[in-house]
């Protein structure tokens, strides 16, 4: 058995349904010297899913235990952790997530895949388009959780030269006779008035191309990088419902690619932060008006009744025990049981596949003082 690095969420393996399946959760933002410890902490937590079978399915993981000793043995494995690792796990595969966030370090062995941790990573460093925009050209990129890669676009689309050629605006002349054959030329409008044109003409190019070639396909944010002057024109045109608000007010070539790509996260995690505060929002209007509660029983009713359109998790909260999707019930239990995982966990599974929204949230930005909320549809 081998292990594969996915980038893809959720995975076709969480649908397989095989049971019991294994969710290892480790921490590897540890500084060094502690961050050599990694490979302890991941052995201990699978000591911890193997107490948690029993003996005749542990013999069903005797693949996947030896995949995970050599996990352990793999000094490049560890060399190349990011902030944290999601390792998943059945009798037949295995998938590793590299996480650019924290999470808290956990083995959970249950029926279904533990993926509150995922939900709050793949929330947060979404997937957007990053225009890197100058009088005469621009540049594209694509950028998303794990960095930023530019996106090859021709000249004859990316540059004034390519795009007007020779439609470029040349000076408007007049003639006047001054007596006899001597006549003199007027020009209207110098060679800045001749440059404002074109650049106009250049920048409503560059919006319907990169409106046309990649937003309307893609529907993810643009983010737009460049001086304040090309900021200020480029906006006044544009018809991009994608570009955001928030520029990055900078010449795109003074910046190096890690530069441009922290700027970029900077940007993004601001914007969360505004659409976060934008949901609780809404959960205090849909609360006064009964369409939304923080009372666990009433939320899992209406989870049952596919009435929740969005529900608020705090982060890092286990509440073992097992949740009726048709029913709405949970029955506590204790998370040494395989067949009992995190109640939490299997409402947000249930909501998602319902065409519902799961939010995982720190304890200061929950809506409410409690560690789950939600928002109904009716």
């Amino acid at each position: 058995m081998n292990y594969q690095i996915i980038k893809e969420f959720p995975h076709p393996m969480m649908e397989k349904g095989k049971r019991p399946v294994i969710s290892i959760y480790v921490d590897t933002n540890i500084k060094k010297p502690d961050r050599l410890e990694n490979p302890i902490r991941f052995k201990n937590l699978v000591k911890e899913a193997q107490a948690s079978l029993k003996d005749k399915e542990f013999k069903g993981f005797k693949d996947l235990f030896s995949l995970f000793k050599e996990m352990e043995e793999d000094a490049l494995f560890w060399e190349g952790a990011t902030e944290s690792l999601a390792i998943l796990g059945d009798e037949e595969e295995c998938i590793v997530y590299k996480l650019p966030v924290n999470v808290k370090s956990l083995a959970i062995v249950s029926d279904s895949y533990y993926i509150k941790p995922m939900l709050r990573s793949f929330q947060s460093y979404g997937h957007y388009h990053v225009l890197g925009l100058n009088r005469d050209n621009f540049i594209l990129f694509e950028a998303d959780r794990d960095g930023i890669q530019g996106i090859p676009v021709d000249e004859k689309d990316s540059t004034m030269e390519g795009v007007l050629g020779t439609e470029k605006t040349a000076p408007h002349l007049s003639v006047a006779s001054i007596g006899g054959e001597q006549s003199m030329y007027h020009g209207h409008g110098g060679a800045k008035d001749e440059r404002k044109v074109d650049q106009e003409k250049f920048f409503r190019h560059v919006d319907a191309f990169i409106l046309e070639q990649y937003s309307k396909t893609n529907k993810i944010p643009l983010i737009l990088v460049g001086l304040d002057e090309h900021q200020g024109e480029f906006r006044k045109l544009t018809k991009n419902n994608y570009l955001i608000n928030e520029g990055i007010k900078i010449d795109v070539d003074s910046l190096d690619k890690k530069s441009l790509y922290q700027k970029v996260q900077a940007v993004m995690k601001e914007l969360f932060k505004k659409e976060l505060k934008e949901r609780t929002d809404i959960f205090a209007e849909a609360h006064a008006k009964d369409l939304g509660s923080d009372d666990l029983v009433q939320i899992g009713k209406a989870i049952a009744d596919g009435r929740v359109a969005t529900l608020y998790l705090e982060e890092n909260t286990v509440h073992p025990g097992l949740f009726d999707p048709q029913l709405g019930s949970i029955v506590q239990g204790e998370i040494v049981d395989p067949r009992v995982g995190d109640v939490y966990d299997d409402m947000a599974e249930v909501v998602l596949s319902r065409g519902g929204e799961v939010l995982i949230l720190d304890n200061e930005d929950m809506p409410t003082e409690r560690d789950i909320a939600a928002v109904y549809r009716y």
